[in-house]
């Protein structure tokens, strides 16, 4: 099967490799679609270690090609997604059903390097536990079904958020995942939505996916605006969706618009890893929390399936360039440049 293969910073190739058996428990999936994730762009530039070589990818849909002696709910032609994160299912987390929190995270294409690491969708077929694979809704497109896996990802930060009907919320950066929580939010009974980002492009996108005031901190303070449209109370939930080292400082900064009783959701990852100062007089007197938000549950990820196979939020619209396998690091270079939104692979 075709594959491409990372074997350090920026090394990638186009390889010929066999295709994976599926042990009893295991499927093996024909790819149809599969979409880049920060994740993978952080290995591709050498900003996050995995193991050598490896097949990146674990965003994706396709067609199973084969099933496991033991496996009895799925057969060959189901059309599916994946969960790509690997739980032990003996840990107290994963006993309590925070299965995100598992100590011994594994997962398919580098997405957890903790436990069990499986090659992963940048290639023609990969073999994954059944007990991974989720059946994509009958008029879901493959497009869709690849996109899940950040669907679930996003709705795991508004239910860590404990968000209410009629709340405001903020969302500080208006990339895929903060688009995805747009939508997700309107839907949950959000009352005003509020997006920052500093790419006007990607503000454009975000009033298409509902939100209701854009912000470039470039040219207006967040501060000021947040106050103005909330009288002053401040917002009730300020999600930080953006990654990197600025994520840090808005934690603290985040405090002061903030409404008492208010949640303030790190949603993103810091790298490198990064201290901050916050001021816990106002996490104290205003009863504000401080949430984090990692990934999502086996119980989440079957949620975000039902919400995809809805039709009540636009996908498609996400994915905005498509490449072959074959032009790979074009696609990465084009992701890396933080042109469009998604970029899909068709190996």
């Amino acid at each position: 099967m075709k594959a491409a293969v990372l074997y350090g910073p920026r090394n990638l190739k186009i390889q010929d490799k066999p295709i994976p058996s599926p042990g009893e428990r295991d499927v093996l999936i024909r790819v149809k679609v599969t979409t880049i994730c920060p994740t993978d762009l952080r290995k591709y530039t050498g900003h996050s270690t995995f193991r050598k070589p490896l097949i990146l990818g674990h965003e994706f849909s396709g067609v199973i090609e084969e099933v496991g002696e033991k496996v009895d709910f799925l057969e060959k032609g189901d059309r599916v997604t994946v969960l790509p994160f690997i739980f032990c299912g003996n840990c107290k987390y994963c006993r309590l059903g925070k299965h995100n929190l598992c100590l011994k995270l594994g997962g398919i294409g580098g997405a957890a390097e903790l436990g069990v690491k499986l090659d992963g969708s940048f290639a023609e077929y990969v073999k994954v536990p059944a007990e991974n694979v989720y059946k994509l809704g009958r008029n879901m497109t493959y497009t869709e079904g690849s996109l899940v896996e950040p669907l679930a990802a996003s709705l795991g930060s508004l239910l860590n958020a404990e968000l209410k009907p009629g709340e405001t919320v903020l969302i500080v950066g208006a990339g895929p995942m903060g688009l995805l929580q747009i939508s997700l939010a309107r839907i949950m009974g959000a009352g005003r939505i509020i997006v920052s980002d500093l790419l006007d492009e990607r503000l454009k996108y975000a009033e298409e996916f509902g939100a209701d005031v854009v912000i470039n901190p470039m040219r207006e303070s967040v501060y000021d605006v947040v106050m103005r449209e909330t009288r002053k109370y401040g917002v009730d939930i300020a999600m930080l969706s953006t990654g990197g080292t600025i994520t840090a400082s808005l934690a603290s900064e985040a405090l002061r618009f903030t409404a008492k009783g208010g949640r303030i959701v790190v949603f993103a990852g810091v790298w490198p890893p990064t201290n901050t100062s916050l001021d816990l007089n106002a996490i104290h007197y205003g009863e504000r929390k401080l949430v984090g938000s990692f990934i999502y549950s086996r119980e989440v990820f079957s949620r975000a399936v039902e919400v995809a196979a809805s039709g009540r939020i636009n996908l498609e619209r996400l994915v905005t360039h498509r490449f072959s396998l074959d032009d790979i690091e074009k696609a990465f270079q084009v992701a890396l440049n933080k042109e469009g939104l998604k970029i899909a692979l068709t190996p």
